[in-house]
C-alpha cells in the first residue's frame, strides 16, 4: 500500500509499505480522507518532539470497513466510519469516569502507531463510529478537531452571561468558538493575526474581532468589556506570549482554559493567578462522550466545518499540503488517499 513516510523537518516521502494486519478484535479501514493537523504541522516543520520520525503521521481521518477481526460484531465490511484516534485502556478510573483522554495508557494513531496518511490502517474495533450517510469523508474528518473543540467548551463552563475571549483563531480556535456559541455566551471575541480567520471568527458568530498587528489586544478585549475583562479566554496557540496575553485579558475570578500545545515550558505570572484569583486549566484532546457528540452536531449542521476546508489534495501532494499549511497558505488541509 501507499503511504506518506516523515523522515525528519520539512521531509516526508510517499513510499510503500506492506497492508497491516489486524488482532483478533481489530478492524482494518480503507482511509478515504484524512486531515493534517497543527500538532502534525508542527513535526514537520521541526518545531516538535512530541514525534519520532520515521513515522506515518495523520489521525483525524474517515473511511471504510476493509476486513474486521474475527470477535469483532459491532462492525461489517463495507461500514463507512470515522476513527476516535485516542486508543485508551477502557479499565482505569479515569476511562470508567470517562475521562478517556487521561487514560495514562493512551496512544494516538500517528503519533505512537500507524497513521492514517495511508491507504490503510489497523485499528482498535472499538474505536470506529459510524460515519451518518449525512456527512461526507471531508466532514468526517473534521470530527476529531471538533470535538477537542466540544471538550474545550465544556471545560470552559460557559454560562449565558459569559464573555468568552478566543486567542488563536485557527482550525481549534474555530471550531472551539462555535462549540461554545451553542451554549449561549452573551458575546464572544476572537484575537488573531489573520484577517481571513478573524472573518471566519465573525461568520461562525464572534461579535468583536481583534487583530494584535493592529493594537494591544489587551487593551482591546479591554475597551469592548469595559474595563471588566473576559470571563473565560481559551488559549488556542500555546505560546508564552499570547499565554501571558490571554490571563491579563480575562477578569478577576475568570478562567483561563489551556487548549494549545506547542512550548513544553513558559514563564507566567503565578502571582496574578493567586491575587486575582484566576482558574488556569487544560483541555487536552477529548472524551468518548465529546467524540460522539462531535459527530452529531455535524450531522444535524450545527457546527459547520466545510468553510475550514481550503485545500483538499491527493495523498501523493502532501508535501504541497504541509507546504501550504506552513506558508499560512490554507486553514485546513484534507488528503484523499
Amino acid at each position: 500500500m501507499k503511504v506518506a513516510v516523515w523522515h525528519g523537518r520539512k521531509d516526508i516521502r510517499i513510499e510503500e509499505a506492506p497492508t497491516p494486519s489486524i488482532e483478533k478484535d481489530g478492524a482494518l479501514v480503507r482511509v478515504r480522507v484524512c486531515g493534517l493537523c497543527g500538532s502534525d504541522l508542527h513535526a514537520y516543520q521541526g518545531l516538535s518532539d512530541r514525534r519520532v520520525p520515521p513515522l506515518v503521521m495523520g489521525h483525524e481521518f474517515a473511511g471504510d470497513i476493509e476486513e474486521i477481526g474475527g470477535e469483532v460484531k459491532s462492525l461489517e465490511i463495507g461500514d463507512r466510519v470515522v476513527v476516535d484516534p485516542l486508543v485508551v485502556c477502557g479499565e482505569c478510573n479515569r476511562c470508567v469516569r470517562g475521562s478517556q483522554n487521561v487514560c495514562r495508557d493512551r496512544k494516538l494513531i500517528g503519533l505512537t502507531m500507524q497513521g492514517a496518511l495511508a491507504e490503510y490502517v489497523a485499528v482498535p474495533s472499538n474505536r470506529c463510529f459510524p460515519l451518518p450517510d449525512d456527512v461526507s469523508y471531508e466532514e468526517g474528518a473534521m470530527v476529531e478537531p471538533t470535538a477537542v473543540g466540544v471538550h474545550a467548551a465544556e471545560r470552559a463552563s460557559i454560562s449565558p452571561n459569559d464573555t468568552l475571549a478566543i486567542v488563536g483563531t485557527g482550525v481549534i480556535g474555530l471550531l472551539t468558538l462555535q462549540a461554545a456559541k451553542l451554549r449561549g455566551p452573551s458575546r464572544i471575541l476572537a484575537i488573531d493575526l489573520s484577517n481571513e480567520r478573524l472573518g471566519l471568527a465573525r461568520r461562525f458568530g464572534a461579535d468583536g474581532a481583534i487583530n494584535p498587528r493592529e493594537g494591544d489586544p489587551v487593551q482591546g478585549v479591554m475597551e469592548l468589556t469595559n474595563r471588566a475583562g473576559a470571563d473565560c479566554v481559551v488559549e488556542a496557540v500555546g505560546i508564552q506570549q499570547t499565554m501571558r496575553q490571554a490571563m491579563k485579558m480575562a477578569s478577576d475570578q475568570g478562567r483561563v482554559v489551556v487548549v494549545g500545545m506547542l512550548q513544553k515550558s513558559m514563564e507566567l505570572e503565578a502571582l496574578e493567578i493567586t491575587v486575582r484569583e484566576l482558574s488556569l486549566m487544560g483541555a487536552y484532546a477529548y472524551t468518548d462522550q465529546a467524540f460522539k457528540t462531535a459527530i452529531t452536531l455535524i450531522s444535524e449542521g450545527k457546527i459547520n466545518v466545510t468553510p475550514l476546508i481550503t485545500r483538499i489534495l491527493p495523498l501523493d501532494s502532501v508535501k504541497e499540503g504541509f507546504e501550504a499549511l506552513d506558508k499560512q497558505e490554507a486553514i485546513k488541509v484534507v488528503l484523499r488517499t
